[in-house]
């Protein structure tokens, strides 16, 4: 079983396990369509997104951060593992920040702080994600983060009543040694 850090710190942020009292941090952002478009249902209620923590991060809490402002401990989005494929040392990473603290560094300081433990702590060896094809905030963070873009996967997920294609770039062990050099 893979052993993976509950908190990692970095100079900015703490990525530690997302609690019931992160609810309203989480509403603020799940609330927003402008921030849940690409990523879930917009929340229509705290109750809602307290049945989210519940489902999403209490039940099987593994691989899964808050990411949290270390200057004022506000919980400004989400950072975690999916699809953890131990035999094959692969995993599948998915995240979302609160618009209002976007450009400012925080994503990318997440993305790069969990590569750090994925490739160094856990040796595995490579972390995806996808994208929408028209979700080039995302496309950006992950190429930041190293990612290469591997291709396109057509029709791939159901996303607002249509079927839609899903691009995936990855970054695997050897390139993650390059970006350190």
């Amino acid at each position: 079983m893979v052993k993976i850090r509950k908190r990692i710190k970095t100079n900015r942020l703490l990525l530690r396990p997302v609690t019931l009292e992160d609810a309203m941090d989480m509403y603020e952002y799940a609330s927003d369509p402008q921030n849940a478009y690409y990523v879930f249902p917009t929340n229509k209620s705290i109750e809602e997104t307290r049945e989210n923590i519940n489902n999403i991060f209490l039940k099987n809490p593994i691989g899964k951060y808050g990411i949290e402002l270390k200057s004022t401990g506000k919980m400004i989005g989400t950072i975690y593992l999916l699809n953890i494929d131990e035999p094959n040392r692969n995993a599948e990473l998915s995240y979302v920040l609160n618009h209002n603290f976007e450009e400012q560094g925080y994503a990318i300081e997440a993305v790069r702080a969990l590569e750090n433990i994925f490739f160094r702590e856990m040796n595995f060896v490579r972390l995806y994600a996808r994208h929408t094809l028209d979700n080039r905030r995302s496309e950006s963070l992950m190429e930041r983060g190293g990612m290469v873009r591997e291709g396109i996967a057509r029709q791939e997920v159901e996303f607002r009543g249509e079927m839609v294609d899903m691009c995936y770039h990855a970054i695997v062990q050897s390139d993650y040694r390059d970006l350190l050099m």
